[in-house]
């Protein structure tokens, strides 16, 4: 169990958390580019821990623009239309900088004293700056912008103009997509392996295999002199076709090269050996491309994925795949695959397993928040696009009624869905506890 949630644990913060916070870093770093008010950008999923670093901000008492210190703590449930007084620092650039704020309900009017300025008045604007924060579950992170869908404010987020709510909205998933084919890119360039030998993962007893001496660990480089190219699907090959027959087994063991003899034994007419195995890449075969052949590759294999993915529902409808087969998958699943193949990248000494897999799930995460769903980047893009054709915007009240109603739609979904990766597991939990 503690291995399990090792391997989880890694895939979670080295995998999968830097996807959704690259997705996230696309929204926020537009939206600052678009002038929208960004409240907080977090890294990580709340609770929060800490605050890492926050903005100067601003506020405006009675028109009266002053510079709010990045740390200055801020009374209680403060808010633009209350009376306040405010403590500041005059600059020699003409500007304020806030030293104290407090409500109040003396009247207006301006004050020197001898800490600074003092101004009291109704509090017209207020602007914290971004805060940065580090919170406690470590997936990925989050961005929390003003009136997403509310544009009663000139900063928020609805009251920009579309092509910059589009292009905000529309950030993460493009820089998902862009993560995913320059993530590919590296994983062509840096090896991908075209032949397989075969590891013995585990020895049945009382078997051909435990009779020649086969263990557990060992690399089976050939057979009868036949080098492996097509690791366990050749060797089984030959395995079955070999009943009663003797085969030369080539082995690599503890660096050491061994020849061992072992005789498939007959069973439901065809050849047993009786072990357990999986693929082990030939390193004299591991090929590297150059930068333009890898983005070249890199290109060819995600546009092959998302083919398959608009072919799915035909190839399910007609029988070519089984709809188990393409079940949808949540976070406990997506981390198993993940964690499955930095293991095997760990094991086997080659990056190009785990960097495909995360390059995919980058992929995977960039199309499916581009759906015209409701709550996500595509249902809420899709809102300005129809407003550009109706010529007015929706009710604000209607449109976030509408996403809150997607978000629990989604929530129930993923809900069911984990429960089913947990339940149901991709791959068996025993493989990433070994």
């Amino acid at each position: 169990m503690i291995e399990l949630i090792r391997w989880l644990g890694l895939a979670l913060v080295l995998l999968l958390g830097p996807m959704i916070l690259i997705h996230e870093l696309g929204h926020f770093l537009t939206a600052k580019r678009a002038g929208v008010r960004v409240l907080e950008f977090g890294l990580g999923f709340p609770p929060r821990l800490l605050t890492l670093a926050q903005e100067r901000g601003a506020l405006e008492v009675d028109g009266m623009r002053m510079v709010l210190p990045p740390r200055l703590r801020l009374p209680k449930d403060l808010e633009p239309g209350q009376q306040v007084e405010v403590l500041t620092r005059p600059e020699e650039d003409g500007s304020y900088h806030v030293l104290r704020i407090a409500p109040t309900e003396a009247p207006s009017g301006r004050e020197e004293t001898s800490q600074g300025t003092q101004f009291r008045g109704r509090l017209t604007a207020l602007e914290p700056g971004t805060r940065y924060s580090l919170n406690l579950l470590p997936i990925g992170g989050f961005v929390r912008m003003l009136g997403e869908e509310d544009p009663s404010s000139p900063r928020s987020l609805a009251a920009q103009p579309k092509r910059w709510r589009l292009a905000v909205l529309l950030a993460g998933p493009l820089l998902n997509l862009t993560a995913a084919f320059l993530i590919l890119t590296a994983a062509f360039a840096s090896g991908v392996p075209e032949h397989y030998f075969v590891q013995v993962e585990e020895v049945v007893p009382d078997t051909a295999a435990e009779a020649a001496g086969l263990q557990p660990g060992d690399i089976l480089t050939a057979v009868d002199g036949e080098r492996l190219v097509d690791g366990p699907e050749q060797l089984r090959e030959r395995v079955l076709a070999s009943p009663e027959q003797p085969l030369t087994l080539s082995v690599i063991r503890a660096g050491e090269e061994l020849s061992l003899v072992a005789t498939p034994r007959l069973k439901e007419g065809h050849g047993f050996l009786g072990i357990r195995m999986q693929a082990w890449p030939d390193p004299a075969s591991l090929t590297r491309h150059s930068l333009p052949q890898a983005a070249k590759a890199a290109a060819t294999d995600l546009v092959d994925v998302v083919t398959i993915i608009f072919r799915l529902p035909r190839m399910v409808a007609t029988g070519d795949v089984q709809p188990a087969e393409v079940r949808p998958t949540g976070v406990p699943g997506i981390l198993q695959l993940l964690a499955l193949f930095l293991k095997q990248s760990l094991e086997w000494h080659v990056a190009f397993p785990v960097l495909r897999a995360t390059a995919l799930i980058s992929l995977a995460l960039g199309l499916t928040n581009l759906l015209p769903l409701p709550a996500l980047d595509g249902g809420r893009a899709l809102f300005v696009l129809i407003e550009t054709v109706r010529g007015r915007r929706l009710d604000p009240s209607t449109e976030a009624a509408i996403h809150m109603v997607g978000i629990v739609i989604l929530l129930t979904l993923s809900a069911v869905i984990i429960v089913q990766d947990i339940i149901s597991p991709i791959i068996p939990w025993s493989v990433l506890s070994r």
